[in-house]
C-alpha cells in the first residue's frame, strides 16, 4: 500500500497493519500542480487508453495535498486517515463521493449443539437492531455508523429429535408461530407418526403447562401463557390446512379438550363446526340410483374412487354418437382434459406424494395420488387405442389420427397442462405406436417438428432440466411463453395466443414423485440414537411446497364443463400393453430377423 511521506500517516498505517492486509487500498496523493503536470489533462478530463474519463482530483487552495482512499469494504480506514491528515494540515479534507459495497452473507453456519433427545444446527445471523436517528451528526457517513446498526445472533434449527421434542419445539417464547417449522412438521409428520398420536402429545403438552404451579415471577407466568398460545395457534393451522387428519374420533377428542380448557374460544367453535358438518355430510349421502350403480362403480374403479363431476351419474345418452375422434375440436378436447386434470390436481393431498407413503401404493393412504396417476394412464392408453383400434385404415388416415393428437398436445401446452401433455407424448412414444414406420413416414414435416418440440420438454437430460425450467418460469405466470432455441413452431403458436386470458398450471406429477422417492431412498429416516432426521423432512417439504404453490395457481382456470364429453371419454376402449402390441404387429409385421451365414 502506497503512503505519502508523513509521520502521522505512517503511525496509523502501522497500527492498522492487519486491517490493511485484508483490504485493497488505493491512496492517491494529488494536487492541482501535480495534476496539470502529470499528463496535461484538460479541464473537462482526458480519456485514457480504455476510453474512460478518469475522475478529476479535488481542488485545494494553496496547493495542499488531497488524499483519496478507496477501500472495497466499508472504507472506515480511509475515513480515519483522511481525518488525521486534516488534523495535521489544519484543513478539512473533501468528502469522497465514491462508495464501495461488498455484500456480506447474512447467515453463517456455526456448528451443532446436542441436548437430550435433540440435535440442533446453529447459525450466526446478522440482524439489524439499531437505526440511526436524525440527531446523528451529518458529518458521519453511513460507513462510520454501520457497525452500530447490526449485531450477530445465534439461531438454532432442529436437525434431529424425538417426536416429543419436536412437539415441544412447536412452542415459542413470544407466542408467535414459527411458521416454517410448523408447516414442515404438519406436512411431513405422517412419515414417522400418526395424527392421533401427535394430537395426544399436543394436548398433553398444554395440560402440563396448565397444571404447572404458579410462577413466582411474572415473567415466568407470561412465558407459560405464550407457550399455551402457540399450541392453540398450531391447532388452528392443523384444522384449517389439513382437514384429512380430522376424523370423527380426533374431532371428539379435540372438542373434549376445548370444552374443558377453552370453552367458547375460537378453536372450540371451529372444532364444533367441523364436527357438525362431518355428521351432516354422512347423514345426507343420497342412495345411488338403480340404473347408475354399474356405471358409477366402473368409473370409481377407474379413477381411484374420486368422481370428477356428478354428471357422470346420469343415464347413457344416444348423443354420445355425436362424438367421433378425430372430429372433436382440438381446443375443446384440450380444455376438457385440462378440466379433468384440474379437479384432480386441486384435490391432491401433497403429503400423500411423500416417498415413504407413495411407495406403498395404498389406496387409503395415497388415494388422491392414485387418482391423478390413473387419469394420466387413461389419457395415454386412449391415445394408443385410438391409433391402433381400426385395422382397415390406410397409413395416411392413421397419420391423421396422430396429427390430431399432436394438435391437442399443442393446445394443452398453451393451457399449461403438462400432465395430459406428457400423457399424449408418452402414448405416441409407446412401442406399439412408435414402431408404425409406414404411418410416421407419411406424417407432414411440420407436425413431426412440432411433435419433437413438445417431446423435448420432457427430456430426461440433466435431471429433466427442460421441464423444471418451464415450471419455474410459468408456474404462476398468466400464460405460456417459454420456448427453446430451436422451437420454431411453438414460437409462432405463442405469438398468436390470447394473452388476455389467464391460465393456471398443472404439472406432470411424476417428476415430483421421482424427486421425493429419491430423497426417501438417499437420506436416512433416523440419525444416531434413533432421533428423527428432521433435516430430511425439510428437503421433502421443499418439494411439497412447490406442489402447493401450483395448486393455488390452478384456481386461475375457468373452463367450460361438458358432461357429455366426460361420458364419451370414459366409454372409449382401452387396450393393455399386450393387446396393443399384438394389434400393432398385425398392422405392420415386424421385420424378418437377419440370418447369419452358417446358421
Amino acid at each position: 500500500m502506497f503512503c505519502p511521506s508523513n509521520e502521522t500517516l505512517q503511525n496509523i498505517t502501522e497500527k492498522t497493519k492487519l486491517l490493511a492486509q485484508k483490504c485493497t487500498q488505493q491512496i492517491r496523493v494529488s494536487s492541482d500542480q501535480q495534476t496539470s503536470g502529470a499528463g496535461g489533462a484538460t479541464e473537462g478530463g482526458q480519456q485514457d487508453s480504455t476510453g474512460k474519463v478518469p475522475p478529476s482530483p479535488a481542488k485545494e487552495s494553496g496547493g495542499s495535498k488531497s488524499l483519496r482512499c478507496l477501500c472495497p469494504c466499508k472504507g472506515t480506514l480511509s475515513k480515519i486517515i483522511a481525518k488525521k491528515v486534516g488534523a495535521v494540515t489544519g484543513k478539512e479534507q473533501p468528502r469522497s463521493t465514491t462508495r464501495w459495497y461488498v455484500k456480506q452473507p447474512t447467515w453463517r453456519l456455526w456448528g451443532e449443539e446436542r441436548e437430550k433427545d435433540a440435535i440442533y444446527t446453529v447459525y450466526l445471523k446478522k440482524v439489524r437492531y439499531h437505526r440511526p436517528t436524525p440527531s446523528a451528526s451529518s458529518q458521519d457517513s453511513d460507513d462510520e455508523i454501520s457497525h452500530l446498526e447490526w449485531e450477530t445472533v445465534r439461531v438454532r434449527f432442529v436437525k434431529a429429535a424425538t417426536l416429543s421434542r419436536l412437539v415441544d419445539a412447536l412452542t415459542t417464547d413470544d407466542g408467535e408461530l414459527e411458521s416454517t417449522f410448523v408447516n414442515v412438521f404438519l406436512t411431513t409428520y405422517r412419515t414417522f407418526s400418526q395424527p392421533e398420536k401427535v394430537l395426544e402429545l399436543l394436548l398433553n403438552r398444554y395440560e402440563r403447562l396448565h397444571s404447572e404451579p404458579a410462577a413466582l415471577l411474572p415473567a415466568s407466568e407470561s412465558l407459560t401463557d405464550q407457550h399455551k398460545k402457540t399450541l392453540v395457534s398450531v391447532l388452528h393451522v392443523w384444522l384449517d390446512g389439513f382437514p384429512e387428519d380430522w376424523d370423527t374420533e380426533n374431532l371428539q377428542r379435540l372438542l373434549a379438550f376445548t370444552s374443558k380448557r377453552l370453552p367458547n374460544s375460537e378453536i372450540h367453535v371451529k372444532a364444533l363446526h367441523r364436527y357438525t358438518n362431518r355428521l351432516d355430510k354422512y347423514s345426507r349421502i343420497p342412495p345411488p340410483l338403480p340404473w347408475s350403480n354399474d356405471y358409477h362403480d366402473q368409473f370409481a374403479d377407474q379413477f381411484g374412487g374420486l368422481c370428477l363431476t356428478p354428471a357422470f351419474r346420469g343415464p347413457p345418452s344416444h348423443l354420445l354418437n355425436s362424438y367421433r375422434f378425430p372430429n372433436i375440436p382440438v381446443k375443446h378436447f384440450a380444455e376438457q382434459l385440462t378440466r379433468m386434470d384440474m379437479e384432480l390436481f386441486k384435490r391432491l393431498i401433497p403429503h400423500q406424494c411423500l416417498g415413504s407413503i407413495w411407495s406403498n401404493r395404498d389406496k387409503h393412504e395415497c388415494g388422491s395420488v392414485l387418482a391423478t396417476v390413473t387419469q394420466f394412464n387413461a389419457v395415454s392408453f386412449r391415445v394408443i387405442s385410438s391409433v391402433l383400434i381400426e385395422p382397415r385404415l390406410k397409413p395416411q388416415e392413421r397419420a391423421l389420427l396422430i396429427s390430431t393428437w399432436i394438435d391437442i398436445a399443442q393446445e394443452l401446452r398453451l393451457l399449461k397442462n403438462f400432465s395430459s401433455l406428457k400423457a399424449i407424448i408418452s402414448g405416441l412414444q409407446s412401442n406399439a405406436v412408435y414402431r408404425l414406420s409406414k404411418t410416421w413416414a407419411v406424417m407432414p414435416r411440420e407436425k413431426l417438428e412440432l411433435y419433437s418440440e413438445l417431446a423435448r420438454i420432457f427430456s430426461e437430460d440433466n435431471n429433466a432440466w427442460a421441464q423444471r425450467e418451464v415450471l419455474m418460469r410459468e408456474g404462476t405466470a398468466k400464460f405460456a411463453d417459454t420456448v427453446g432455441e430451436n422451437d420454431r413452431h411453438l414460437q409462432k403458436v405463442f405469438q398468436k395466443q390470447n394473452t388476455l386470458i389467464s391460465h393456471g398450471t398443472i404439472p406432470y406429477l411424476g417428476t415430483f414423485l421421482t424427486d421425493l422417492t429419491m430423497i426417501h431412498a438417499a437420506i436416512p429416516d433416523t440419525l444416531q440414537e434413533g432421533l428423527i432426521n428432521f433435516d430430511k423432512r425439510r428437503k421433502e417439504f421443499e418439494v411439497l411446497a412447490q406442489i402447493k404453490l401450483l395448486q393455488g395457481a390452478a384456481n386461475t382456470y375457468h373452463l367450460p364443463e361438458d358432461p357429455l364429453f366426460d361420458r364419451w371419454f370414459a366409454s372409449l376402449l382401452v387396450l393393455d400393453e399386450r393387446e396393443a402390441h399384438t394389434l400393432s404387429c398385425q398392422l405392420e409385421s415386424p421385420p424378418e430377423p437377419i440370418r447369419r451365414p452358417g446358421h
